[in-house]
């Protein structure tokens, strides 16, 4: 089976979409994607570790959640908020990037939509990503988002299949 992961830019639409085959369960990949326990292990590029400070999977529910590399080059404060989830299918979130007091970066939100839907060989988990303009989409790429989104569902899959 081929688990490439697969990037669609829409300039357009100002999307990106970053689309992977998982070779486990639908109900393991969302379980994966929202519990905190399990999301701490794989979410964010590799070589960044992510802590999770709060994670309320609900409509108007928060995410709060940092990312550190661990070469100490770096480190990203981000909050999601819920608009939608439909339990076992899609999470639809604001993600911006905050200040350590959770307080949002002016411009930096965007409108995220998650989907898992089951395939022959395990699941399908799309991320959608609206940007306020081309110029977002273009410096979220240029920052190194879809290596980042590459690596984050590469990271869900292998340690999925071991915790499964």
């Amino acid at each position: 089976m081929n688990r490439k992961t697969t990037i669609i830019k829409n300039h357009e639409r100002r999307e990106l979409i970053v689309e992977r085959l998982v070779a486990i369960p639908r109900t393991i990949a969302w379980q994966g994607w929202t519990k905190p326990e399990h999301i701490t292990h794989w979410w964010g590029p590799r070589n960044w570790t992510a802590t999770v400070y709060e994670m309320d999977v609900r409509p108007q529910g928060v995410w709060r959640y940092r990312l550190d590399a661990n070469d100490g080059t770096g480190t990203v404060f981000c909050q999601a908020v819920y608009s939608e989830v439909v339990e076992l299918s899609k999470l639809v979130y604001v993600d911006s990037m905050t200040d350590e007091n959770w307080n949002a970066m002016d411009g930096s939100d965007m409108l995220t939509t998650v989907t898992f839907s089951d395939t022959e060989q395990g699941t399908k988990v799309s991320i959608t990503t609206h940007f306020a303009s081309v110029k977002q989409l273009e410096e979220a790429e240029a920052m190194g988002m879809i290596e980042g989104y590459t690596d984050t569902l590469e990271r869900l899959e292998e340690y999925l299949q071991l915790h499964q």
